[in-house]
């Protein structure tokens, strides 16, 4: 970025700040200048140490650009753009962060506030206090923000971004297991019964992974996901009053965050809100051949399996995950199909 434009902008800021507080709707032009768009949102220029690269959060794929890395778990995008004339640098969200004034930035938007909280899971988002655009930003000072925004008041900060950005290909690591806090404890709800010599139960109240403490939902997350493909993990659980030691080798999540997350993803199957199969993938390793497109899971080990009160996808899939695990504690799972009105039994 040229210097005489940056020394522009801190004598504006500098004089205006001295007597009104910063201006930030001189950084609505600056936006302009750093974004691209696109239809119905804009793609963010962001400075890295090899190159400047064009990022976009969307809860869907985007469409007609060349998209050169995708993250379909957190909805973070880099595509191909004409390289713009600036572009932002991103920081961590500090103490100077949390005491200023900052803005929320778009190209017709700039709206004072301060960040409320820091971004604590994939998709438990850092808060600002005032709404942020779909990919626009929380700065400083123009060329300086702290996350680029997801919808409301929430943000992607700079710590899921970077991880992103590391990344070849998008990787987050499994155990097996999908946890809950209760009571101050990390306590194991589901089990996947998938998973290769899965060694957890329901109740296993977590301490450790590796020597390194879980205190919350978040961290446990945090550490799961960067666990390396295949590590040997060691976990430390209390298991009916006693502590134990249980051992794991670490795989990669096929699914969860921002999509569907039913045990049934690494075998390529994607459903509906009716348990319907609407779609297989064959290119996956992993296959189920007794299901076929088309399909309705009716119940699990004559179980029913959506609730009355399973009013949301969300819920839907908490449901299934529950019977699969349930089933799988028991040693045997028998699903009822439907197919094309004809029910039968089949057994995984």
């Amino acid at each position: 970025m040229p210097k005489i434009f940056i020394l522009k902008i801190l004598l504006v800021f500098g004089l205006a700040g001295s007597v009104f507080g910063y201006d930030f709707s001189h950084c609505m032009k600056y936006y302009d200048i750093a974004s691209t768009p696109l239809k119905n949102t804009y793609s963010i220029s962001l400075k890295t140490p090899k190159k400047n690269v064009s990022l976009l959060f969307s809860l869907l794929p985007p469409q007609g650009v060349k998209v050169l890395k995708r993250d379909p778990f957190v909805g973070l995008y880099l595509i191909e753009t004409k390289e713009t004339k600036y572009a932002y640098h991103l920081l961590d969200i500090d103490g100077y962060a949390r005491s200023k004034e900052l803005a929320a930035i778009g190209s017709k938007t700039s709206a004072k506030g301060k960040i409320l909280k820091s971004q604590s899971g994939f998709i438990h988002y850092a808060q600002f206090s005032t709404p942020i655009p779909i990919n626009g930003v929380v700065s400083n000072i123009c060329y300086q923000i702290y996350g680029i925004g997801v919808g409301g008041k929430y943000f992607i900060d700079k710590k899921y971004i970077d991880r992103f950005l590391r990344q070849n290909s998008p990787y987050y690591g499994d155990i097996g297991i999908r946890v809950s806090q209760e009571n101050k404890s990390i306590i194991v709800v589901q089990v996947d019964p998938f998973f290769k010599e899965n060694p957890f139960l329901p109740n296993d109240k977590i301490i450790s992974i590796d020597n390194q403490a879980i205190v919350t939902p978040e961290q446990f997350e945090w550490n799961v996901s960067n666990l390396a493909y295949h590590k040997n993990v060691e976990v430390d659980v209390i298991r009916n009053g006693k502590h134990q030691k249980l051992k794991v080798i670490a795989d990669k999540r096929y699914g969860g965050f921002l999509l569907p997350d039913t045990f049934l993803e690494r075998f390529g199957i994607k459903l509906n809100q009716k348990l319907e199969i609407t779609e297989i993938d064959k290119s996956t390793p992993l296959r189920l051949p007794q299901f076929q497109v088309g399909d309705r899971i009716v119940w699990i080990n004559h179980e029913a399996i959506i609730k009355p009160n399973d009013d949301s996808e969300e819920k839907i899939e908490n449901s299934l995950r529950s019977a699969f695990s349930q089933a799988g504690i028991k040693g045997t799972i028998e699903v009822l199909i439907d197919r094309d009105g004809l029910e039968f039994y089949i057994k995984l």
